[in-house]
């Protein structure tokens, strides 16, 4: 009974957090296509989230082990941030990272700024949320990722078939492809 007690907590903390990032996102102001995209790849991933199927292709031959997370979004920050941003248009949002070293998470975390209004976008943020754990996101730090063709991101979009490759050559994006290390 506790067990299924807990399982179902999770879940509906996890649809509620779904449910809050979506508003977060119409109370951001953003353009009408930008809100469009971003809504659509946030709901998109925390669906994706939650598929067993997703979880092993994406982590299994890397050292994150996700079936110690015993969350839906733990683990997908990195992948599911790179993806978003590059998705949305780099130029409109910045990826952010903070040390384990600089808060009490435990970990490294990676989240999204949003450029032009300053405000932070999390799309993982429940992961921590449910242990009663507050991001700093203030001592965060801008980023660019260092991408292969064997990493998370292309993995992440791979299995979602989203063409990650076309999108990092897109004009709208081409400035991200050169600010990270393409191998």
């Amino acid at each position: 009974m506790i067990l299924r007690m807990d399982i179902q907590y999770k879940q509906n903390f996890y649809d509620k957090a779904t449910v809050s990032l979506l508003a977060q996102l119409g109370d951001m102001g953003l353009e009408s296509q930008e809100y469009k995209n971003a809504k659509f790849y946030t709901e998109r991933f925390r669906n994706a989230f939650k598929n067993d199927k997703v979880k092993r292709y994406v982590f299994l031959a890397s050292n994150n082990n996700v079936w110690n997370f015993g969350y839906d979004s733990a683990g997908f920050c990195y992948a599911a941030s790179v993806v978003f941003s590059i998705m949305n248009g780099f130029r409109n949002w910045n990826l952010m990272y903070i040390d384990e070293t600089n808060w009490n998470g435990g970990h490294p975390h990676y989240y999204l700024q949003h450029t032009k209004t300053g405000t932070f976008f999390d799309i993982t943020y429940d992961q921590f949320a449910i242990d009663g754990i507050t991001v700093p996101y203030d001592k965060g730090v801008k980023t660019a990722p260092a991408l292969t063709p064997d990493d998370i991101p292309f993995k992440f979009a791979k299995i979602l078939n989203i063409d990650f490759i076309k999108a990092l050559t897109n004009k709208r994006t081409q400035n991200y492809a050169t600010a990270g290390t393409i191998r």
